[in-house]
């Protein structure tokens, strides 16, 4: 295919370095405010005049401490004015930035300095940063052998103006479109190039306040936050770090900021809690993909545009959608100038195809021999030049041979009104290859049902969201990605064999850490082994449940190992004595009571101090209506239906959820015992095998997989908005499968 180009006037830098570009204009703004740092929770400030100076300062003591044009130094510091200096000053000496995660550890810290080959650090001594053989500027108490920072910025400065253009100016970390983590050389012609692309759509002026929550480290917010604000000589004020819907409102306020760089999760936030705040005129969303009609949602009700862009780190800002044009819902805009594109299976880009990219922008080391950057994301642009990401080329979920998009289906998830948040992802099928499994965040208490049947009937069928698990929250990665949530980690007592061994095999093919507990280690053992051969995680614990002291043993290894508990399964019990209550054994009924009700009482008491989630406790449909001549298990039932109502009123609010679950009737466990039990002559033993032939005659028993399937979705979360109640497998359906949701 042709490549298409935007060839239009920008300004187009020369050799420039990317300090001088940016900062050029920093001594006519004098004492006009630059920076505005509230990251440590005070207010620190810096007028242009002492922003230059202290960068001048850095850079001098840079090159008096060794580092020569293209050394490499390693930042390591949270978002603060300190990374705005030392960003600038490495580059006014001549040197290359290697800007370090502060969340990672100090082994992942060694391994990019040494990778980078960096030839001094400066860094946070609050962070703990690794020892190293080079000058070292600490932020923060002194350590041995380094130099305070108060030192180095105020040196005498000795200027220089080291060139730009094709050297190196930025090394930066991505997970590229192959998903494994590189450092990407990012020259000064590819960042000043940018900026001057940037420009040209979008522009920061000089009388504005502009509050920057994404990382600077990375491109979102070095090229759309940092450079143009300080370029443009408007007052960048940098938000702390984790940023909410309410520290927005009061900075905004405060500070009388006008324009803000957001990342998409807390504009979900702003769309709920937000308000109209005078001094604002436009949002700017970017780091992960906005969800329309979270942007419509913010958009109302902060009174002002929300917009978005399109960007990677390998090809800075790719498009934005232009100031002052109406941008259709969705969009992230249009084509930054001076850009050619293709796209790899689309028709000139009305149908969704791999984006190419070629431009001064694009990292060399990204691109092909011809300057051609494969992006990895799917594409459409409309007759107006606006493109739309339609997903990425390799997430997308392979179905029975059709490609599913997981952010079409995000984005037709949050339009239902209960969905705060979604995130979609492939989950492995024997039949399907691959289906759709949804991630939801609720606002209200709904049927997980009803949200796939929303989902269903906007979406052609081989699109359905096919399983579904309700979560606290979205991980987000540090540039506002959604990620998918951890697996649930969820305890099954009586799991190694009958109804329970069925649960915990279900819940391992689910994609949960099963913890499989109950008193036979070599059925645990085997229970196990059986999931960790198809691809599953488990592990056995071994207690028994009427022995206290062992259960809270047991409970405390397991929750260390897996770290916590998410869902416990109270499946454990036995059937009891059969007959009338004065004929039966007076220790057998007590014992069946003892292990049904106080046993399950002796496990939730043990994991509540580690339990995030639910508590499901087994019962039967004998708990709500009695069982003639087995009174001592329908009793031990009710009585557990009882405790699981009063159990959720005293979970209140803190999120967690109880329900009694009834698998119903299934030819397996207790009840397939009566069944293999035959005639015994025992007269209420042979009344109770009768009524259970005629069940399963009558078409009533449920077979081990929907028993197993609806128990999944019980665990992830389909009974949520049955918190206290009764629930049976119908209650739950459609979920026919032990696959959670297989339509």
């Amino acid at each position: 295919m042709e490549p298409a180009q935007s060839a239009v006037a920008w300004d187009v830098p020369a050799e420039v370095n990317v300090h001088d570009y940016v900062l050029r204009s920093a001594t006519a703004r004098g004492d006009h405010l630059a920076v505005a740092d509230l990251s440590r929770g005070d207010r620190r400030e810096w007028t242009y005049t002492q922003l230059r100076a202290a960068v001048a300062g850095l850079a001098t003591w840079l090159r008096l401490n060794g580092i020569t044009d293209d050394d490499v130094v390693a930042v390591l510091t949270e978002n603060s004015a300190e990374f705005v200096v030392a960003y600038h000053g490495i580059l006014a000496a001549g040197g290359v930035v290697l800007a370090l995660e502060p969340r990672d550890t100090g082994e992942h810290w060694r391994g990019k300095i040494d990778a980078g080959g960096a030839k001094a650090l400066i860094a946070e001594t609050a962070l703990r940063p690794p020892e190293v053989e080079m000058p070292v500027v600490c932020v923060g108490a002194v350590t041995p052998g380094g130099a305070a920072w108060e030192e180095a910025v105020t040196i005498e400065p000795r200027l220089t103006h080291p060139p730009g253009g094709d050297r190196t100016a930025v090394l930066m970390s991505s997970s590229g479109t192959e998903g494994v983590p590189k450092l990407v050389p990012v020259t000064h012609r590819n960042l000043t190039s940018n900026l001057g692309q940037i420009d040209y759509l979008h522009r920061v002026r000089g009388d504005d306040v502009v509050l920057s929550v994404p990382p600077l480290r990375h491109i979102y917010g070095m090229q759309m936050a940092m450079n143009p604000a300080l370029r443009a000589g408007a007052t960048l004020v940098i938000g702390a770090t984790p940023f909410s819907a309410e520290d927005f409102l009061r900075d905004v306020t405060e500070n009388e900021v006008s324009l803000s760089y957001l990342v998409p999760s807390v504009i979900t936030e702003l769309g709920k809690a937000g308000r109209r705040l005078p001094s604002l005129r436009m949002i700017v969303s970017g780091g992960a993909p906005l969800p329309t009609t979270d942007g419509a949602r913010c958009a109302e009700t902060l009174g002002v545009p929300v917009v978005q862009g399109f960007g990677m780190t390998e090809a800075g800002c790719v498009s934005f959608s232009p100031d002052g044009v109406e941008v259709p819902p969705g969009s992230v805009g249009r084509l930054v100038p001076g850009t050619e594109v293709k796209f790899l299976g689309g028709e000139d880009g009305t149908e969704a195809g791999e984006l190419c990219l070629r431009g001064p922008q694009i990292a060399s080391a990204a691109a092909d021999a011809d300057g051609w950057l494969r992006t990895g994301d799917l594409v459409a642009r409309d007759a107006d030049g606006f493109l739309r990401i339609t997903g990425r080329a390799k997430s997308l979920i392979k179905y029975k041979g059709h490609q599913v998009s997981p952010a079409e289906l995000e984005e037709v998830l949050t339009s239902h009104p209960a969905v705060s948040e979604a995130h979609v992802t492939g989950l492995p099928d024997p039949v399907a290859g691959e289906i759709p499994k949804a991630f939801v965040v609720l606002s209200e208490g709904i049927a997980l049902a009803e949200i796939t049947a929303y989902v269903a009937e906007r979406v052609p069928p081989y699109k359905r969201v096919r399983a579904i698990e309700r979560v606290g929250a979205i991980p987000r990665s540090s540039t506002g990605k959604r990620t998918r949530p951890p697996a649930l980690r969820v305890l099954v007592t009586g799991g190694g064999s009958g109804l329970g061994r069925a649960f915990a095999l279900a819940l391992g093919a689910s994609g949960a850490n099963v913890l499989v507990a109950g008193r036979d280690e070599d059925a645990l053992a085997k229970t196990v082994l059986d999931i960790r051969q198809t691809g599953g995680t488990a592990t056995p614990v071994t207690f028994d449940v009427t022995d206290q002291a062992s259960v809270t043993r047991g409970v405390a290894r397991a929750t260390e190992e897996y770290g916590g508990l998410d869902v416990l399964v109270n499946n454990a019990g036995i059937a009891g004595p059969k007959g009338p209550l004065w004929a039966v054994d007076e220790g057998e009924w007590r014992r069946t009571v003892e292990v049904n009700l106080f046993g399950s009482t002796n496990v939730i008491r043990a994991v509540l101090p580690a339990l995030t989630g639910r508590v499901v406790n087994v019962v039967s449909r004998a708990g709500r209506v009695g069982w003639p001549n087995a009174g001592a298990y329908a009793a031990s039932k009710a009585a557990l239906i009882s405790l699981t109502a009063s159990l959720a009123g005293e979970f209140g609010e803190t999120g967690r959820v109880a329900v009694a679950f009834d698998p119903g009737l299934v030819d397996i466990g207790i009840t397939k015992a009566h069944l293999d039990r035959g005639r015994t002559g025992v007269s209420w033993e042979d009344e109770i095998l009768a009524w259970t032939l005629k069940t399963r005659e009558a078409g009533r028993f449920t077979s081990v997989e929907d028993a197993a399937g609806a128990l999944v979705a019980v665990v992830t979360g389909a009974a949520d908005h049955l918190n206290g109640r009764y629930v049976s497998v119908e209650d739950v359906a459609p979920l026919p499968s032990s696959r959670l949701v297989r339509q």
